[in-house]
């Protein structure tokens, strides 16, 4: 698969296989991950934690659900909260949380999604967990440094079901020439 096909055929997994990812798998995807360009040669500028294990994640789910529920701002856009069956991590049998500065963890966590699908990987970047991931409980929990900032976590695993490709408007270009 060719990086433009990546792009353009990669879709968020909300539907996994229940047979786990094997650790060698996960570390390749990683590892690709981290060929992201960091802001200054030499430096490491996130940290990739894994949970393995549907039954695991998905009480780690239910934690940041209920967290969510409880301590959400009082603003638009947390309905998803009180959405009965909602699955925070979607039965994925892996969770890859990267974290460190918010711009470095994006550009390492879209080269994780791109590596993923070409090598038969779904995977799901998931922003309902992170007011919980952000919490001292839940960094010592998953044993995030204390002093990182978990910025993206990332369902993964062998999809179940590929979603079809939604309809597609071309994005408002604006030039200055």
């Amino acid at each position: 698969m060719d990086t433009v096909e990546a792009i353009r055929t990669r879709r968020s997994i909300r539907s996994y296989a229940t047979h786990p990812v094997e650790r060698e798998l996960i570390e390749e995807v990683i590892w690709d991950a981290a060929q992201a360009p960091p802001p200054f040669s030499g430096q490491l500028p996130w940290t990739f934690n894994v949970i393995q294990g549907v039954e695991r994640i998905s009480a780690f789910g239910d934690e940041a659900l209920r967290y969510a529920r409880d301590s959400h701002p009082d603003e638009p856009g947390w309905e998803w909260t009180d959405r009965p069956g909602f699955q925070v991590f979607w039965g994925a049998p892996a969770l890859i949380i990267i974290s460190g500065r918010v711009e470095d963890c994006c550009r390492a966590g879209q080269n994780l999604m791109l590596s993923a699908h070409a090598r038969g990987l779904g995977t799901c970047w998931v922003g309902s967990p992170m007011l919980w991931l952000r919490t001292g409980s839940a960094k010592a929990d998953l044993g995030i440094p204390a002093d990182l900032t978990p910025v993206s976590a990332l369902c993964l695993g062998y999809p179940a079901m590929i979603p079809e490709t939604p309809p597609r408007e071309r994005p408002t270009i604006i030039w200055l020439d």
